[in-house]
């Protein structure tokens, strides 16, 4: 019975063995693995594709593959897999688009991927110089542009001593990595070419090899990439029968997944429905933000939009522009209007028509008349808004950073436990995952619970923001300043080189992502080496430090009772309680590629003692415990009726059946709450009546 899920990173499929007994210990009953085909070469993520018929060799291959799923079933452990049907790697190991470079059109393979048909070379961006060679394999002749391999066609064969000739005969044209390809990408990632999965052989040739093992379910990773999702879902779904099927999907607040057929999302809506409990004083907070930068979010969202659509995707749309019969710059208008990550026209289904409409009337007339064209256009639309939206708006609109992540709006800074109850009462029954973070997300949960501590005390946190400019003298944007401190504060590990040098990386990629100052394409040396050098002096100025360390400890207190909080909620509330590797610790993890640690499994606390807060355990043995409780009481979880109490200010509560009580804090004060019957307190083993505290600890009372 799927009851909690615990995500992996691509990890050797024995050391995944060597751990099982720890995560049957720890409560999960599934695994929940990145992919596991064969990559690019030393991917630390596996979404590169290369080979969609071979199990990575460098994670183990398909006998160890094989071996983990029998032992992980012997010990009663599921496996949900991570599979990726939109995008295989631009790499010479991807032999199939090796055998399209190599006889363009002529290959069996060139509709498997999503060529631009009117181009008449494949164009490549990845030169960032001309230091070209040529490299023997098997006697086969490759180009050889620093270790990319690229096949020579039977033409260029006559030309190995003449590198011009040889590449103005080929069916592929390399060119500046700043240019723009002649296929449909993941997001921007020229690295990453699209697949047509709308074709059934393809669909049936990519998926043959992965849905052959005896897993329990697949997530799918960017089902919206898909020229057709539901209809991709449904031909899964008729594959693989009554097994799990999960999607990668941003549904915004209110909107609903619309596919019943399958079992649910990845959790992002529950990520950023609980976030929202945890932040207070939204006056305070927007008052000392608008003293650092008064800027209107929705003029952002929109210019930031069209700046992404002209300068990453403008040779992609300019394209479609023609193909729909619109003008560039009404499509780009229609894209940055668009409030939703995408829309799902297609010949037979025309329910978001009056969303095109609002956003556009000529879009609106110009996809009644070609629908196939506006299809295609949809398929921009996620790369569109998280381009512009996750990846540039989050950097840059800092009021509160906790509250930038995957799936959220910035609109909503805070949600009463009213509005929390609401959506979880939809969702009594269904199997979505209760995600608190993911490889994707750009804080762990502990971070962002320590950083919306601090909207419990703004007018301590604008005292120290102060005070810390002064002691510094910072010589860089005052909002880029206020973004470090928050996430210096969020995840701060000790004034050690490895912490400062994480944070440097994630601060110079926090830029890169605003586009301000610098950029990936265009990087500002000078203006990121002031922000390492400023971090260097936070960790060398003895003032700095002291004033900093006195705030950290009461922070690092407040945020560990507001993670403890979150650990109960997802645990209790309806879908799945899904744990991301190492969180069922403390840990402070930064973005991508920050949260792909490693992890060490240590052991797990035996019983409750009060130095489990003081050793940092305490996190491990409540999520341990009450995993251990889900998966004791079957689905009572994810079925039994939900009952919102009615608690004062700082209190989130809710019953669960007749029989389970969860009293949760969102603020950090002491509370002391009647109830009627008498309880087991499943945390700390006591029997309570009457009044009970709520301190440091949830309440999961069990009659």
């Amino acid at each position: 019975m799927l009851l909690s899920t615990y995500r992996l990173q691509p990890m050797k499929f024995y050391e995944i063995r060597n751990n099982l007994d720890y995560f049957i210990e720890l409560g999960i009953t599934h695994l929940y693995l990145s992919p596991v085909l064969k990559a690019r070469p030393g991917s630390t993520h596996g979404y590169d594709v290369a080979d969609y018929n071979v199990i990575n060799d460098e994670l183990g291959g398909e006998d160890e593959y094989r071996k983990l799923i029998d032992e992980a079933k012997s010990k009663g452990l599921g496996i949900i897999q991570d599979i990726v049907p939109n995008h295989m790697a631009v790499h010479h190991t991807n032999w199939r688009l090796m055998d399209v470079l190599k006889k363009g059109k002529n290959s069996k393979y060139y509709n498997y991927f999503d060529f631009y048909e009117e181009e008449e070379k494949i164009r490549i961006p990845i030169l960032g110089d001309k230091n070209f060679k040529i490299t023997y394999i098997n006697n086969e002749p490759y180009l050889d542009y620093h270790g990319n391999l690229f096949p020579i066609n039977e033409e260029g064969r006559k030309y190995l001593n003449d590198l011009n000739k040889l590449l103005n005969t080929q069916y592929y044209e390399l060119v500046n990595w700043k240019e723009y390809p002649s296929y449909r990408r993941f997001f921007a990632v020229n690295e990453l070419i699209a697949v047509r999965q709308e074709l059934d052989w393809v669909f049936e040739d990519s998926h043959l090899k992965i849905l052959s093992f005896n897993v329990d379910g697949y997530r799918i990773d960017h089902i919206d990439g898909l020229f057709k999702p539901e209809e991709y879902l449904r031909r899964l779904r008729n594959k693989i029968g009554n097994r799990y099927i999960f999607v990668e999907k941003i549904l915004s607040i209110d909107e609903k997944l619309r596919w019943d057929f399958i079992n649910g999302t990845t959790g992002y809506d529950f990520l950023n429905y609980s976030n929202l409990l945890f932040a207070v004083n939204e006056d305070k907070m927007t008052e000392i933000y608008r003293s650092i930068l008064d800027i209107d979010l929705d003029k952002l969202i929109i210019e930031t939009k069209k700046k992404i659509v002209d300068t990453l995707f403008k040779h992609d749309i300019e394209r479609i522009s023609k193909i729909l019969g619109v003008d560039y710059e009404e499509v780009k208008e229609f894209l940055s209007c668009l409030k939703v990550y995408r829309t799902y026209i297609t010949e037979n289904d025309f329910q978001d028509e009056e969303i095109i409409r609002n956003c556009s009337k000529k879009v609106y007339e110009s996809m009644k008349k070609n629908v196939t064209a506006f299809m295609k256009l949809q398929q921009y639309m996620p790369a569109v808004f998280a381009k512009a939206y996750e990846d540039t708006v989050l950097f840059i609109y800092n009021r509160l950073i906790s509250l930038n992540e995957v799936g959220s709006n910035l609109h909503y800074y805070s949600i009463p436990c009213d509005k929390f109850h609401e959506f979880n009462i939809r969702r009594v029954g269904t199997l979505s995952f209760n995600a608190t973070s993911t490889h994707d997300t750009k804080f762990s949960e502990d971070v962002r619970m320590r950083i919306s501590s601090i909207s419990e005390i703004p007018d301590e946190w604008a005292k120290k923001v102060n005070e810390w400019h002064n002691i510094l003298s910072p010589n860089i944007d005052k909002n880029d300043e206020y973004r470090l401190y928050q996430t210096i504060v969020g995840s701060f590990e000790g004034f050690n080189d490895e912490y400062k040098e994480r944070l440097k990386t994630h601060m110079i990629k926090a830029l890169r992502e605003a586009k301000v100052h610098s950029d990936w394409v265009n990087v500002n040396s000078e203006y990121e080496k002031k922000i390492t050098a400023l971090i260097d002096k936070m960790f060398n100025d003895e003032k700095f430090k002291e004033s900093f360390l006195g705030f950290e400890r009461k922070i690092d207190e407040m945020g560990k009772v507001k993670s403890l909080s979150l650990v109960a909620l997802k645990v209790t509330s309806p879908g799945v309680a899904d744990f991301y590797q190492g969180l069922e610790n403390f840990r402070y993890l930064l973005t991508d590629p920050d949260n792909r640690r490693p992890v060490v499994f240590s052991e797990l606390p035996k019983k409750y003692e009060e130095k489990l807060f003081n050793n940092g355990k305490i996190k491990a043995y409540v999520t341990k415990v009450l995993l251990n409780l889900r998966k004791n009481m079957g689905d009572f979880f994810i079925k039994s009726e939900y009952k919102p109490l009615k608690l004062q200010r700082g209190l989130c509560g809710f019953m669960r059946g007749d029989s389970v009580l969860v009293i949760l804090k969102t603020l950090n004060r002491d509370y002391e709450v009647e109830i009627k019957d008498e309880y087991i307190d499943v945390i700390t083993g006591e029997t309570v009546r009457s009044k009970v505290k709520v301190e440091r600890l949830p309440l999961i009372l069990i009659k």
